[in-house]
């Protein structure tokens, strides 16, 4: 499947600096104006969404990368699909990047989620749960936010209110491998960046034990 992730990638979407090798490629385009057509293709890489102001975009554990709604501009939301292997390694590395003209604007990602369970808050277990992109002035600058997808944490299995025999611990793991995972989203809020390109490249992170 990673080799034909490879040549799913929109030609427009290349940017080098310096990463190559299999990868999704995820382009979300801001637009002045509400898209009124449906947007569930599932085989499409792009996200549409507010050239100003704040949106929803939901990610959830499947087998695979699927935009199964690129309509940010209404009032739903999008949501995307990507790829989870339950209590396993499976993991991607993530950079983001600002592209389009230059000091135009930037976009502020707060990532949420809700962990069934889970001991203490989601921005706790989140290894990183804010950034910011923009497109400053020269060569587009790609940044790291594979800690936005990835947590520490543990899960209070026996209801005690601690972490502790018997409970599920979990550290810098994919965040959609945790099995009680309810939901996981972006509170993107956009000023005026026309293109932030999200690239995923497979690795492994992490692990889950059981306390004893």
């Amino acid at each position: 499947m990673i080799a034909g992730l490879m040549l799913a990638v929109p030609t427009f979407a290349q940017v080098g600096q310096g990463l190559s090798g299999p990868h999704y490629n995820l382009n979300i385009i801001g637009v002045s104006h509400p898209k009124t057509t449906a947007m569930d293709l599932t085989d499409r890489h792009t996200l549409f969404v507010p050239l100003s102001g704040s949106v929803k975009i939901s990610y959830v554990a499947g087998t695979e990368f699927q935009v199964l709604d690129g309509n940010c501009t209404d009032a739903d939301g999008c949501t995307i699909e990507v790829p989870s292997d339950p209590l396993g390694d499976l993991c991607y590395d993530v950079y983001a990047t600002g592209l389009g003209r230059p000091n135009a604007g930037q976009v502020i990602v707060n990532a949420s989620c809700t962990i069934d369970g889970l001991i203490g808050s989601c921005a706790d277990a989140l290894l990183l749960d804010t950034f910011t992109v923009d497109r400053p002035k020269g060569k587009p600058r790609r940044q790291d936010i594979s800690d936005v997808f990835r947590a520490t944490g543990c899960i209070d299995v026996n209801a005690t209110g601690f972490c502790d025999s018997g409970d599920l611990q979990f550290n810098n793991v994919w965040i959609f491998n945790i099995p009680q995972l309810l939901d996981y989203f972006w509170d993107y809020n956009n000023t005026g960046l026309k293109l932030m390109q999200v690239r995923f490249y497979q690795t492994t992170c992490g692990s889950f034990t059981t306390v004893p």
